[in-house]
């Protein structure tokens, strides 16, 4: 049985306005009704795709099917004048399901799936377009005719080896968006919050514990976070030499996100991705740039204070964090075995990086408006980017968290 779809709580906004942001870097699966679709267009007979490679397969024995990339990144259907050419030719019906609905996504839970938006694409990122419960019978009709309608789905854990109910998973999960959202305290020491919140659960056994006394410890578990997380802001030491590298590492990946990074498909890119690996995890001199259009910077400049930043030019951040907590897009999708607590993890070490591009970006000029909407595009890209969802960077976050340096990281480049 199909669920329900609903908006957020939080308001959110979106119409497609044409961008093309969406074909830019986005993986599109195909389902079989998506590849049994584009073979039969006849593309093979087109005079501008008989040469080109259309779709990229993976697995050894059940074979999946991507559209391919040109390039410079974007979809191999993409026109010079930013229009998709499948939808010119066939109309929009004769896309793959993922492009008819992006930049919409569906999370399903237990008895409903929440609708959000995907903050890569511009229009969604300006909140520019109709509520999105103006979408849901819409989203409703389109994901029923293809036979993809949200079903229910299982509870991720809570922490490592701690699977519960959905019902009990709601707790927690519950608790972190309370702190994410919380409205008294800025961004930067709410993620803090969540940090220490998700480090006592992980050091918590669970199992046993039924719906009250859960309940009863979450509860102590989060006045103790906010209480202790005031230490990290009021001592804000910088990171220990080891968390620095693998915090530069997850920097890399996420630097190649950022919307105006153009890829260069060749040896000689792969010879500069090396030697970027290795100015990094040195983490001295000049910081590769990757032909990103940032002014030059040493990685000891980048390790200055920011200053104060308006409410107004960090608000594209504040809305990025408090939609996909509290749609548990973090928790529930692209991640596969992650926990709860893992997810959270990686999350708030996001904001770390984020803060850290963002000097980068600016340079000696005060950041505005328009960069942290990049940022945010950049962030979501890393939800569905391989390199981040991996066993590696699970690996490099649970060293972070268990060392407790990922709160540290955060108050740091947040000075």
């Amino acid at each position: 049985m199909s669920l329900p779809i609903r908006p957020l709580p939080i308001l959110e906004r979106y119409d497609c306005h044409g961008c093309g942001d969406c074909c830019f870097g986005t993986i599109v699966p195909l389902s079989a009704e998506d590849l049994a679709r584009i073979r039969g267009q006849g593309w093979d007979r087109h005079p501008d795709y008989r040469r080109l490679k259309l779709l990229v397969g993976e697995g050894l024995f059940k074979r999946r099917y991507q559209l391919a990339k040109r390039p410079d990144g974007s979809c191999v259907f993409l026109t010079p004048q930013r229009r998709c050419r499948i939808h010119e030719e066939f109309g929009p019906a004769a896309k793959p399901l993922v492009c008819q609905i992006a930049p919409l996504q569906l999370v399903p839970l237990e008895q409903f799936a929440y609708l959000t938006v995907r903050r890569y694409c511009r229009s969604a990122a300006n909140d520019h377009g109709r509520p999105l419960a103006e979408h849901c019978d819409e989203l409703r009709d389109l994901v029923e005719r293809n036979g993809a309608a949200p079903r229910a789905s299982q509870p991720p854990p809570v922490a490592r080896g701690q699977r519960r109910p959905w019902k009990e998973t709601f707790v927690v999960t519950d608790c972190i968006t309370r702190l994410v959202t919380d409205s008294r305290y800025p961004l930067i020491r709410r993620l803090v919050h969540g940090v220490e919140f998700c480090g006592l659960v992980d050091r918590c056994r669970l199992q046993g514990l039924d719906g009250p006394r859960l309940a009863e410890l979450v509860g102590m578990l989060e006045e103790a976070a906010v209480e202790g997380a005031g230490d990290l802001f009021q001592r804000r030491l910088p990171p220990g030499k080891q968390a620095m590298r693998l915090f530069r590492q997850s920097a890399l990946e996420y630097l190649r996100l950022h919307p105006k990074f153009v890829p260069e498909r060749s040896w000689r890119e792969r010879w500069r991705l090396v030697r970027a690996a290795m100015a990094f995890a040195r983490g001295k001199g000049p910081v590769p740039l990757f032909r990103l259009p940032f002014p030059e910077s040493t990685f000891e400049s980048l390790e200055r204070p920011l200053g104060h930043l308006d409410e107004s030019v960090l608000r594209p951040l504040n809305t990025y964090f408090e939609t996909i907590v509290t749609s548990l897009r973090y928790a529930v999708l692209g991640r596969r075995g992650w926990s709860v607590v893992d997810s959270f993890q990686s999350l708030a070490l996001s904001c770390a990086v984020a803060m850290w591009i963002l000097r980068l970006a600016c340079g000696p000029r005060t950041p505005s408006v328009d960069d942290t909407k990049e940022l945010a595009m950049l962030l979501d890209r890393g939800q569905e980017y391989k390199p981040l969802l991996g066993r590696w960077h699970r690996f490099r976050v649970a060293i972070l968290a268990r060392r407790r340096e990922l709160g540290r990281l955060a108050v740091w480049y947040a000075r």
